[in-house]
């Protein structure tokens, strides 16, 4: 099988799992919002955060070099896989210890059982991870596909169950749980079928070609760019509250959410992907901006609806109850486009080996961005959300003269073009929608007559505005046959 079609069948998996993982999870918040506080969803976003931190350090970044290094021997996917092991539990021994010094800091006392409890996830995980490595490696994604839909949908039974039951804020807590162990016994099983790990572990062999360079550089990136993208939270748990934090971080949720659906059905192959033509850099050129291009074409009409039509939106999702978080969703919209655009730059410089260059860029972020979030919270909530919005945009063009152009000799006009048109579609499309609105009273009527004629407009307007081969462009993003 070609490479071409081995990369269609792995998006047309990966796509399926992504939009039903992300729709349990988006259900899962739905349902548990009607039985929870809204301080018990701000308590779980600072678990939350601290667990995806730690995450990063299980395999010290090292896991991507098996998919950016062709040739990998059994003898260091053995030391990888002792490794993850040996720092999942390194891990969960530091949390345990430092828990009651975290509920410190955010003066809340359940934090101590919540982390404790979620942070168990790091005895469990370890097992599978070098499997999920080596599948995405083989663009095996039917098999990831499956794993994920099975451990999420066994996470949303848990919890609703367990909500139901009146368990409060540990329904997420078991949950998240139950759905690591079934997800790890998953992986086990699909990865026995292509590796066994043996108990040999040879600490040079990694050394010596460069994993541990290439994994600090990965390490250092992820972390940096993590503390980046979750300021937010950690500022406003700090300084407004758990219930402020709870308003805020289900708005960030709905808005990452489409993004969060679309992106990975495309930057999950495209590593590899590209990673198997790093040296055809006209190659590189043409997939990287036809990947940008789809994805903002995918994504930019569903955030112009999101932004108008935030209001029903809401009160469908959520009831009546939490509309304080309206116009947080409608600023973290932009927010969420910007990253959309943003985020394949990252299996670009992963393809070309430059994992270093990630971590410098997110070093530099972490000195500027977290000020323009401490500034914004001057002003309150919406301040925070207007500070981290308009930083990303500030970045963009910083971005492709630093990154984009250097990799794969995109030039600006091309690069800015492929999401720029998009967006102008996208914001014509809206406009027309937003006029309609005053006259529709009934708001679940508004959110689908809305919707609908933002849809209309956008794909009218995008027949008339794309030529037939940039329409074939699409359809053929990862190898081009010319």
């Amino acid at each position: 099988m070609s490479l071409k079609q081995r990369a269609f069948g792995a998006v047309k998996w990966t796509s399926f799992s992504a939009v039903a993982t992300s729709l349990m999870q988006l259900l899962q918040i739905v349902i548990l919002s009607r039985f929870l506080d809204k301080a018990d969803f701000g308590l779980m976003a600072v678990a939350l955060f601290v667990i995806g931190l730690s995450q990063i350090f299980m395999d010290m970044g090292i896991s991507n070099a098996i998919i950016h290094h062709q040739k990998v021997t059994t003898t260091q996917l053995n030391t990888l896989f002792w490794l993850n092991i040996i720092s999942g539990i390194a891990i969960y021994v530091t949390l345990y210890i430092c828990t009651p010094f975290i509920a410190d800091f955010y003066q809340s006392p359940e934090l101590v059982s919540i982390i404790r409890w979620v942070s168990a996830t790091f005895l469990i995980i370890p097992f599978g991870q070098q499997f999920e490595t080596l599948l995405v490696k083989e663009l095996n994604f039917k098999s990831l596909s499956i794993r994920d839909v099975i451990g999420k949908t066994s996470g949303l039974l848990v919890s609703v169950l367990l909500a139901f039951w009146h368990y409060g804020i540990f329904a997420l807590v078991y949950a998240n749980l139950i759905q690591a162990i079934i997800s790890t016994l998953l992986l086990i099983v699909y990865g026995l079928k292509i590796y066994r790990p043996r108990f040999h572990f040879d600490w040079h062999s990694l050394k010596n070609e460069g994993f541990f360079s290439f994994g600090l550089f990965q390490l250092g990136e992820k972390t940096v760019n993590y503390f980046n993208s979750q300021f937010d939270t950690l500022l406003i748990g700090k300084l407004l509250g758990m219930e402020a934090l709870g308003i805020y971080n289900i708005a960030k949720t709905l808005a990452f959410k489409p993004y969060q659906i679309i992106n990975p059905i495309v930057t999950k192959v495209a590593f590899p992907v590209l990673a198997k033509m790093q040296n055809d850099i006209e190659k590189l050129r043409r997939a990287y901006i036809q990947i940008l291009r789809l994805l903002t074409y995918a994504n930019a009409p569903v955030y112009g609806a999101m932004i108008i039509l935030a209001r029903p939106l809401i009160i469908l999702f959520f009831g009546e109850a939490w509309t304080g978080s309206i116009p947080f969703l409608q600023i973290l919209a932009v927010t969420a486009l910007c990253n959309s655009i943003g985020n394949p730059v990252g299996a670009l410089l992963l393809a070309r080996g430059r994992a270093d260059w990630g971590f410098y860029w997110n070093l530099g972020m972490l000195l500027f961005m977290p000020l323009c979030i401490w500034i914004g919270s001057s002003w309150g909530l919406e301040g925070v959300a207007w500070g981290l919005t308009l930083f990303k945009i500030a970045v963009m063009l910083p971005a492709w003269g630093l990154f984009v152009y250097p990799l794969c000799k995109a030039r600006f006009p091309e690069y800015f073009g492929s999401f720029g048109k998009p967006i102008l579609l996208a914001a014509v499309s809206s406009a027309v929608s937003y006029l309609f609105l005053p006259a529709i009273s009934n708001k679940y009527f508004a959110l689908a007559i809305g919707m609908f004629i933002l849809g209309s407009v956008y794909v009218i307007l995008g027949m008339l505005a794309t030529n037939s081969r940039e329409r074939s462009s699409l359809m053929d993003f990862f190898v081009n046959k010319g």
